[in-house]
């Protein structure tokens, strides 16, 4: 199948196409820059220069496409400089002038990556335009399928298994929720699978992984597994110092802002858990081989403690308080 990834360089973009070209499929990936993504075309992808905010670039990418993976999100893109990578420009308006051009090139199969209770919290901005995608799509009359997502394993890795094993102080929200945490590995599976699958055409299938975790029960994971000599310093995050934090980002950057109030979806207490027996009979993909968060984890802290141990790295100290 001859498939066009939009979204190819981030944490689910690069396995969706890894696993494509595993499986025979011709993949193009849309990049804003070539030489920053070689690996692509190393792996065998072809590689368009593109962009979501610039509507001459999407023509030629989709000649001859057979299906589209609609995964980019300017969300996941905190380190540009540029000001007009926002997610009104990109994930709102650009997403839409893109799914015009699938159509003008033919009515291809496309799947969307939008999240678990876009249709609920449509107060938060990022919330909101993910289920006005769904709905352009649904209007669009093009044979689509959406993919809703929980949260990604990966992301424990920064917000709690790195800070806990350098001793640094972690923030929680009140009403935390519950997230069933699912791999990249494995939410690539799913969208693969719903490209061939023609009975999920028209169809919002939820996916996440096989069990919730909460922070507390994360953190107490990352500590036993790092084994440093101190608990986690662990505080909530008051209203008032999101006003702050919001203050700041508008300061340093106004799209941070965007961020954190996205981050607000999972501080509500409502759990982030899709029904995985219905998107194995929708996808086919089994849902007792999904990887689990106890095992990635103590893989990752496995395999960074030998390389740590290969660098001499030394505990940083902490100041007693006393």
């Amino acid at each position: 199948m001859k498939i066009l990834v939009v979204g190819a360089t981030g944490n689910l973009g690069r396995q969706v196409v890894r696993q494509a070209l595993d499986r025979g499929d011709t993949v193009r990936c849309m990049v804003r820059n070539r030489e920053k993504h070689q690996f692509l075309e190393q792996w065998g992808a072809q590689v368009f220069v593109g962009d979501l905010r610039e509507p001459e670039s999407f023509e030629p990418m989709l000649l001859d496409i057979e299906g589209v993976v609609l995964l980019a999100s300017a969300l996941a893109d905190r380190n540009t400089k540029d000001k007009t990578n926002t997610i009104d420009n990109v994930d709102d308006v650009g997403m839409r002038r893109f799914i015009d051009a699938v159509k003008a090139a033919g009515e291809l199969p496309v799947v969307y990556a939008s999240m678990l209770r876009c249709d609920e919290l449509t107060d938060i901005k990022m919330m909101r335009i993910k289920r006005g995608i769904e709905a352009y799509l649904a209007a669009s009359g093009l044979p689509w399928t959406v993919i809703r997502l929980a949260g990604f394993m990966q992301g424990l890795i920064p917000e709690y298994a790195l800070p806990i094993l350098e001793k640094k102080p972690i923030r929680v929200p009140a009403a935390p929720s519950p997230i069933a945490y699912i791999s990249t590995l494995d939410a690539a599976k799913y969208f693969l699978a719903a490209l061939t699958t023609p009975t999920t055409r028209g169809q919002v299938i939820g996916v996440s992984g096989p069990e919730v975790w909460s922070p507390q029960q994360v953190i107490s994971l990352c500590d036993e597994l790092a084994g440093v000599k101190q608990m986690p310093k662990v505080s909530v995050l008051s209203e008032g110092q999101k006003r702050i934090n919001e203050f700041l980002a508008r300061l340093l950057d106004a799209k941070l802002i965007d961020l954190l109030r996205f981050s607000d979806a999972f501080g509500r207490g409502l759990a982030f858990e899709a029904d995985m027996a219905a998107a194995q009979e929708a996808l086919g993909v089994p849902a007792a081989d999904l990887t689990r968060v106890e095992p990635f984890l103590r893989e990752y802290f496995r395999v960074l403690k030998q390389s740590l141990k290969r660098k001499n790295y030394q505990e940083p100290k902490v100041r007693s308080p006393f």
